[in-house]
């Protein structure tokens, strides 16, 4: 192939006018009228010398460089004997752009800037091979003048404009990008010595590229393997096995659902107290509690969804559902009661006395016998969200500011631990932060976080949490609860046996009673109580949430719509069961049967001594006595002689 792309680059006027190309006449006469009037005969190109020769051959006459021909009909003669292949239509192409890095791109740009010099020279009156011709001399004196080559030649400008004939402006720079596949090619090497990189490679244990690839040198040496380099296999492996499969053989199934984009969820259609989250939360700050215990104490935070404002906040040592209930009690006090709850399937929040009588996660069907709890009873609905997995949990974003803010206040040097043990700092256990004194820093900032200007987050627009929250509650009627519900949110609830012959109830080594409760007839019954108080009345209801009696102590003791959620989960298991099915076709050997062909390996020989060097060694005092016992005259001397003649000397 020749001049832009062509398998001729010479034509006689009789040719030319045989072609019956746009822009030439088709008569032999017209042909060289036009040769005439724009001076072919003349035409000289620097590079390639003189554009019109003697026709070689019968007849003679004049033949023509096809440079000299107008724009169309160059085109359009390349365009007939170019490949129909060669010309993808306007999709493709742009398909491929995509896909080309930005030096290929960049490169593109430079060529279609050559194009429209050379049409702006041409729009000048000049023609089209001068002006060729003169962007060409104009980049080949730039290289020169910076110690480079020529960029591009004549004819590769022709083939440029042959690509882009008849292609609209805007799309010429995609038709001019250079060809390129990307590295297609694989690397030479045995299919088994491949499958045993793969498989000691995708495995639990994480080994390097590196050690797989020593570990496969090994038996190359014993099997007589080329191997390609360690870079070349490590592409192939890459190009081949998707990324998720290498994540959920080499970090497990956990490790696989967070590569699946995680739900984002639309906050802007709820309003303040609609929908609620409520999770625990474990503090970076030793604290000494009043019974001189110290540790780092745990939070229990409700926060309202829609403003992002926290509501309430509980402190323990542990996490339990009695902290649950004064959590929720301050909250249902304060602001009112939402509709729904959103939180983790921990003990805490599954007992029954929080959640009974709704279906929870991980613990079991709900007993037909279980009393309502407190979430039910107070018409909220309880969300759990998908355990270990902190994004369906709005709240843990608070929990991170609590840890980078809050817990390395000043207040705390000393007393602040780090997050983990790695991250302990200098100063760790120098001192505890009273229990009283850390409760009330900590809710003096919550303060300050909630009254915060400047949010960014979705719906917040810089206002704070505190402007969202009560600018919310002015378009959403708020449902209060009455005395009776409060009290009965503030009390723990527990189902008991009455006592089958004076009815009492027993509760955390208590028992209750009153002629009321001794008049019924005996039964299981829920007992709601509070459990910092036990020396105040309790209230007796029935398994169906009646209230039956109230008894005094006889003796004292020591976002709402979960559719897009169950559908987003779906999509991720049968991706993730997608995903572990191509991973089961990725690795066809286990690690025992690749630790069973490192088995068959011969270790390698290890060096004797020399036979030849011997040591005398020398004979304790008491053997010596035992063995001259009885022994010739001579026999030291033999003993000598024997010896030399050993040693060979």
């Amino acid at each position: 192939m020749t001049s832009g792309g062509m398998a001729q680059e010479w034509f006689s006027a009789a040719e030319l006018a045989e072609l019956k190309l746009p822009g030439l006449a088709t008569t032999k006469r017209g042909v060289q009228q036009l040769a005439e009037r724009e001076g072919w005969a003349q035409a000289v190109c620097d590079i390639r010398g003189a554009l019109a020769r003697p026709r070689r051959g019968r007849g003679g006459g004049t033949e023509y460089h096809l440079s000299l021909l107008p724009e169309v009909a160059r085109a359009q003669m390349m365009m007939r004997e170019a490949p129909a292949a060669e010309r993808m239509d306007r999709e493709s192409v742009w398909i491929r752009w995509e896909r080309l890095p930005a030096s290929l791109k960049d490169e593109a740009q430079r060529r279609l800037a050559v194009i429209e010099r050379v049409e702006s020279l041409h729009r000048k009156g000049l023609g089209k091979a001068s002006a060729v011709e003169e962007v060409v001399k104009q980049a080949a004196r730039e290289a020169r003048a910076a110690g480079a080559k020529p960029p591009f030649s004549a004819s590769t400008v022709f083939e440029w404009f042959r690509r882009v004939a008849g292609v609209a402006s805007h799309d010429r720079a995609a038709y001019l990008a250079p060809e390129y596949a990307g590295r297609s090619a694989t690397c030479e090497c045995p299919g088994e010595a491949f499958e045993l990189y793969k498989a000691d490679y995708l495995r639990q244990s994480k080994p390097t590229h590196a050690a797989c690839y020593r570990n496969l040198e090994r038996l190359a040496a014993d099997r007589g393997w080329t191997l390609p380099s360690a870079k070349t296999l490590q592409r192939r492996l890459e190009a081949e096995i998707p990324l998720p499969v290498q994540v959920f053989l080499r970090q497990g199934a956990e490790a696989l659902s967070h590569a699946f984009p995680h739900l984002e969820r639309d906050r802007s259609s709820i309003a303040p107290m609609q929908v609620g989250n409520l999770d625990g939360h474990t503090w970076d700050v030793r604290v000494r509690w009043p019974n001189g215990l110290e540790s780092r104490p745990l939070s229990l935070a409700v926060q309202d969804i829609a403003s992002g404002k926290i509501l309430a906040i509980r402190f323990d040592i542990t996490l339990n559902h009695h902290l649950v209930r004064l959590a929720l009690g301050d909250t249902f006090r304060d602001y009112g009661v939402f509709d729904s709850l959103i939180m983790d399937n921990g003990r805490e929040n599954a007992a029954a006395a929080i959640s009974g009588g709704q279906a929870r996660l991980r613990w079991g069907k709900t007993p037909e016998e279980e009393p309502d709890g407190l979430l039910k009873t107070l018409g909220v609905k309880a969300i759990f969200a998908q355990p270990y997995w902190g994004q369906a949990k709005p709240i843990e974003r608070s929990f991170r500011n609590f840890a980078h803010d809050i817990a390395k206040r000043a207040e705390f040097e000393g007393a602040y631990t780090g997050h983990n043990t790695v991250s302990k700092p200098e100063n760790y256990g120098a001192r505890a932060v009273p229990f009283a004194e850390f409760e009330a820093i900590v809710r003096r900032e919550l303060a300050y976080y909630n009254a915060q200007l400047g949010r960014t987050g979705q719906g917040m627009a810089g206002r704070s949490f505190d402007q969202v929250f009560e600018e919310g509650l002015a378009r959403r009627p708020i449902r209060r609860l009455t005395p009776e519900q409060l009290r009965l949110c503030m009390l723990a609830s527990k189902p008991v046996a009455m006592d089958p012959r004076a009815g009492a109830v027993k509760v955390e080594g208590h028992r209750y009673w009153s002629p009321e409760l001794g008049a019924l007839k005996r039964q299981r019954v829920i007992v709601r109580f509070d459990p910092e108080r036990m020396d105040a009345p309790a209230y007796v209801y029935s398994t169906d949430g009646r209230l039956l009696a109230e008894a005094a102590r006889i003796e004292a003791g020591s976002f709402d719509r979960q559719s897009d959620a169950r559908e987003h989960n779906k999509a991720r298991r049968d991706w993730e069961r997608g995903q572990k099915l191509s991973a089961n076709a990725a690795r066809r050997l286990s690690a025992r049967e690749v630790a069973a062909h490192h088995a068959q390996l011969a270790p390698p020989e290890t060096p004797t001594p020399d036979g030849r060097v011997v040591q005398l060694v020398p004979t304790a005092p008491r053997q010596a006595e035992r063995l001259g016992r009885g022994a010739s005259p001579d026999f030291e001397a033999d003993w000598e002689r024997g010896v030399t003649a050993l040693l060979g000397r």
